[in-house]
């Protein structure tokens, strides 16, 4: 007979931590599971077709066919992450964190409502990149034009 314990273990694993060592969220966890392996841990793809989310992204946000978008790019809609809570979880974190400065004021956060439909039709297109330029300019152009009619 073998008997094993594991009595004291937890304690042996904490003191085992590095000090200073960040923990992370399940979003975050998420991120950086489905996402961060092409775009960065940090929001910061290497020289590749993948774009970069660091104070990027938030541009998409200022017209609502950037928005949908953004669910609709086939890395988000046939993401593994299957409950529609959890992706507008990591969504809301792209935006908001990565997006650091790109995402406007007043940028509404994603439900999972707007998740499950959108992502039921993710983008195929022959020319995606062409595609992703043109929503990028027509977002771009209405992020300066509320910037400079807002006091």
């Amino acid at each position: 007979m073998i008997c094993v314990s594991f009595a004291g273990t937890k304690a042996a694993w904490a003191e085992d931590a590095v000090k200073g060592a960040t923990t992370l969220n399940r979003t975050q966890s998420n991120y950086l599971s489905h996402c961060g392996g092409c775009h960065g841990i940090e929001g910061i793809s290497g020289p590749t077709f993948v774009p970069p989310l660091r104070d990027v992204v938030g541009s998409f946000g200022c017209t609502d066919e950037g928005r949908e978008y953004l669910v609709r790019v086939p890395g988000v809609s046939m993401s593994l992450i299957r409950d529609d809570q959890e992706l507008a979880d990591v969504m809301n974190f792209v935006l908001f964190t990565l997006g650091g400065h790109s995402t406007k004021t007043g940028f509404k956060p994603y439900t999972a409502a707007e998740i499950h439909e959108w992502r039921q039709k993710p983008m195929s297109m022959p020319d995606f990149m062409k595609h992703r330029s043109e929503v990028l300019q027509r977002s771009l152009a209405a992020c300066q034009k509320s910037a400079i009619t807002t006091p």
